[in-house]
């Protein structure tokens, strides 16, 4: 308990730090734009190279999750510096661009830079709300892992229902297997639970399941039961598998526009040098 608290200290100072330098980089790049504004200066340079720099940086987290044994840290510090990062590069993207946006390359460059900084917020939101909600499931599973455990149950349940066709009263779990969790086990869910996964079916079929019980004797009770808990775990790993294919979606799609980012960052900056190059 003791060290859980520390835990939870040490993330909060490094995030009161965090803040702290990021505020304190925002104060100092608004101040070196006022500056080279009132000297008539570049202000833009001084904010693109700034831009260039927290983007780089940005970058600094994929390098140290392949470089897994290097000491310099573990991987949540990085991610934690790579939020702040994010959040003052935002900040200074913002005073950069010119308003409006004007030419087809500045507006993509601008749409895809802003796509990436609030898909990395979203992300953010998506790691902190879905474990909560894993959390209510008894039990944790890996995702590749699922489709093969998924397969497992549905083979559970058949064989349970064919075994209690053999039984006088276990006839009524057989037929009612193969009408209603026949689809339930070895059919994808729909799409509007992978839109907005609930317990509803699961509910819905072992309520059906309860009111099976008078035409039950002792042994098909026990069948009852066990297939009850089947659906229960049948849903538990349903819900799992949408919830980790949600938020691994959009960390693919937020590491696929980053490089993006990047060749489309590059080019900007060969362009602006070339431009100043002309002037000169």
């Amino acid at each position: 308990m003791a060290s859980a608290k520390s835990r939870l200290g040490q993330i909060r100072n490094r995030r009161n730090w965090f803040m702290l330098i990021t505020v304190l980089a925002v104060a100092a790049t608004v101040a070196a734009v006022q500056w080279a504004g009132n000297r008539l200066g570049n202000a833009a340079a001084i904010t693109g190279w700034t831009l260039l720099a927290a983007t780089a940086g940005m970058y600094l987290l994929s390098v140290r999750k392949r470089c897994i044994r290097l000491p310099v840290g573990p991987v949540s510090i990085w991610l934690q510096m790579h939020t702040y990062l994010g959040s003052f590069a935002l900040i200074v993207f913002a005073m950069h661009v010119g308003w409006p946006i004007r030419g087809w390359f500045e507006i993509v460059l601008a749409s895809c830079f802003t796509f990436v900084s609030f898909g990395g917020i979203w992300l953010i939101v998506l790691s902190r709300t879905l474990p909560r909600k894993l959390a209510a499931v008894k039990r944790d599973y890996r995702m590749e892992d699922i489709p093969a455990l998924q397969a497992v149950v549905a083979r559970e349940a058949q064989a349970l229902a064919i075994s209690s066709a053999r039984l006088n009263e276990g006839a009524t779990l057989a037929e009612y297997y193969q009408q209603r969790l026949l689809p339930f086990f070895h059919e994808r869910r729909s799409r509007w639970y992978r839109l907005l996964p609930t317990g509803w079916t699961r509910r819905q079929l072992q309520r059906e399941l309860i009111d099976l019980e008078r035409y039950l004797a002792e042994a098909g009770h026990l069948r009852r039961e066990k297939l009850s808990e089947l659906v229960q775990a049948k849903d538990d790993l349903d819900f799992h598998s949408v919830v980790q294919s949600r938020l691994r979606f959009f960390f693919t799609l937020h590491v696929a526009l980053t490089w993006g980012l990047v060749i489309l960052i590059a080019v900007h900056v060969i362009l602006v040098l070339r431009f100043q190059g002309a002037m000169l």
